[in-house]
Formats: structure tokens, sequence, C-alpha cells
């Protein structure tokens, strides 16, 4: 089964997985690529837009192959966390037999969850959930 996770950051998608993963399922997830792509020194989410750069390239070749290996094994999950697929990429998803699972526990969820996260980013994640919300009480 392949599940896409969707949801603003800080909601919960990577948390969700864990807790409905099983041992040997492939988990895509751009912000653990990132990390395994550069330094031990480097904390979550403060990658370099380098680093960020070739994590993307890798996520790209991940989510396509995880998928086509899904294709046909009954007993194989994948999940993929991808915050905002477009259009196109959610019914690419769909067209491969991926279920779109999405997370929203709230903005004010999302914003205090921020607040105590150890991060450099914080104002760019900020927007980055404000937007997310925003595009969803205008549609």
């Amino acid at each position: 089964m392949i599940t896409v996770v969707t949801g603003a950051p800080c909601s919960g998608k990577s948390s969700f997985v864990a807790n409905n993963c099983k041992s040997g399922d492939i988990i895509v997830d751009m912000d653990v690529l990132a990390l395994a792509l550069t330094t031990p020194d480097v904390k979550p989410y403060e990658y370099s837009s380098f680093v960020r750069e070739v994590a993307i390239s890798a996520r790209s070749a991940a989510v396509k192959r995880a998928m086509q290996v899904a294709q046909g094994e009954r007993y194989l999950n994948v999940w993929i966390i991808h915050t905002d697929p477009s259009p196109n990429e959610r019914s690419m998803y769909r067209a491969l037999g991926g279920r779109i699972q999405e997370i929203n526990p709230g903005l004010d969820v999302c914003l205090a969850r921020l607040a105590v996260r150890e991060a450099k980013s914080k104002e760019i994640t900020e927007k980055v959930i404000r937007d997310w919300y925003q595009v969803r009480s205008n549609g």
C-alpha cells in the first residue's frame, strides 16, 4: 500500500508515519534525506539550501522508485511524506494506487509546535504553515 501523508509543517506527518509504519516499510521523508546528505553536526531543519537542493533530487528519485517497487507488492507499505503535493502530483499518486492521508491539527497547534522546535528557520517555517492554511481557507 502507498500512503502519501500531507499536511503543514509541524502538523505531525512524521509522527503519524512513525506510529503507523511497520518494520521494513519504505519511508520517503525529505527532512531525513537531507540530514543523511550532510554532516552529523547539522540539526534537523537547519540544513543548507545546497543540501536541500540535492535532497529534493534524491527525494524525487526515491518516490519514483518506491512507487515502482510497491506496484503489485501486497505486503509492502510505502509512506511518502509530502507537505503539499500539487494537483498533478496528487493525480499521479492516486493513479499508482496511492491514498492521500492529510494531517491537519489546525493552525494554532502547528504554530505551538513550531514555537518549541529548535530550528533557525522558524520564520520561513511559520510562513509555510500560514500559507498552507491560507490556501485551504480560500478553497
